[in-house]
């Protein structure tokens, strides 16, 4: 069995909150920028009458007072080369942030990113030449205790007028038209009996929507049928379902991922089960396809690290899946991770939560990537 390209660190910094979401910016002409949302939990502020407590009651007053979450969206100019660096453009005070993700196609001509939060607001923000952010639109669920889990833009492929879908703590789903009015619901639905924590569009079809929650239930919707009921009910995964990505360059080609540590590989025209799956040894939090090639997959693994994965033979039949290199510098949860779009480009941006580093690493472009024999990867006949 041939080992793992191990990837080392070219730059890090302290994101100061606990960084959980990284996205590099999709647009030409703005590919030299990326984001990273932040999430943290606060000790609320504590009045001076509050403190004449009786020793007592200590332990019961600290206990009244709920923590309160609260985040960062951060823009960062890539000084990519030989020693690629960071630096810092714009910084706003939000609510904690869950997800981030970009629309692929600038709307009038700026790139626009979109941002879900800890108090359930879906904000919208242009960026502009100097890296700077501006709040473009928000819409708020305005449910006491509900967070907005994570978004997807439905034009990455066709470029059409976008449509946005959320998913929530409470397991709903919510569907968005983005035009001249701004946000607009076109429809909310329960898709979930627990924290749906990922929510996704089939970029091929965007009729179809993927859901993924704690119940363990991987969820396939058509908006051509309603939300009723979905199309296909997949309970393969053996924990919590918290990503999932349509592959923008090969039809038909989706990944998902689970708290089971296990990324699976599905064929969107027979959803019985997945074609393969390969074990990475962490929870898989984030996928991302990259941007050029058809055969690469990003994973951000939870407690082992980032892995980046070869899935060959899709469109032969004779499909491959496995591991080819891996980043192991954090020490902390490994959360976020993304390419850099800049034309040619190798770099990689990944995040970790508790220790709230942001790391840049090259995938170095193995050329014997672990065999696909090796004991890790289970085909779906396995099941």
């Amino acid at each position: 069995m041939s080992e793992v390209n191990q990837c080392n660190s070219l730059f890090h910094l302290d994101t100061e909150y606990s960084a959980d979401s990284i996205e590099g910016c999709p647009i030409p002409g703005y590919s030299d920028f990326l984001v990273c949302g932040t999430y943290q939990l606060k000790k609320p502020e504590i009045d001076e009458q509050d403190t004449e407590v009786a020793e007592g009651d200590e332990e019961e007053e600290k206990s009244d007072k709920p923590m309160k979450r609260v985040g960062r969206l951060l823009s960062y100019l890539i000084q990519d080369g030989e020693s690629p660096e960071l630096i810092e453009k714009c910084r706003i005070e939000t609510a904690a942030i869950l997800d981030l993700k970009w629309c692929h196609h600038a709307i009038n001509d700026l790139p626009v990113l979109g941002q879900v939060d800890s108090i359930g607001n879906l904000s919208l923000y242009t960026l502009n030449k100097e890296g700077g952010l501006s709040l473009l639109d928000e819409y708020s669920t305005n449910d006491e205790g509900v967070l907005s889990l994570s978004l997807d833009w439905s034009n990455r492929v066709s470029g059409s007028a976008p449509q946005i879908v959320v998913s929530q703590s409470d397991g709903q789903i919510i569907l968005f038209d983005h035009g001249e009015r701004g946000l607009t619901v076109v429809d909310q639905w329960k898709g979930h009996d627990l924290e749906a924590w990922i929510a996704g569009f089939d970029y091929w079809n965007t009729n179809t929507i993927f859901t993924g929650a704690d119940d363990c239930k991987f969820k396939v919707w058509d908006a051509r049928l309603g939300f009723t009921a979905p199309t296909l009910t997949s309970k393969i995964h053996q924990a919590g379902v918290c990503s999932v990505q349509s592959n923008p360059h090969q039809e038909h080609l989706l990944a998902t991922g689970s708290y089971d540590e296990n990324v699976y590989i599905w064929d969107t025209r027979s959803m019985r089960r997945p074609l393969q799956d390969v074990h990475v040894g962490g929870g898989v939090w984030r996928l991302k396809w990259h941007p050029t090639e058809a055969n690469t997959l990003l994973a951000g693994c939870m407690h082992n690290g980032f892995h980046i994965l070869d899935i060959e033979g899709f469109e032969s039949g004779n499909l491959s899946s496995q591991v080819r290199s891996s980043f192991m510098a954090h020490e902390s949860l490994a959360y976020g991770c993304d390419w850099s779009y800049q034309p040619n480009s190798n770099l990689v941006a990944s995040c970790s939560f508790y220790d709230h580093v942001l790391h840049l690493w090259y995938d170095p472009r193995a050329s014997k990537p672990i065999d696909t024999k090796d004991t890790n990867l289970r085909v779906a006949s396995d099941y």
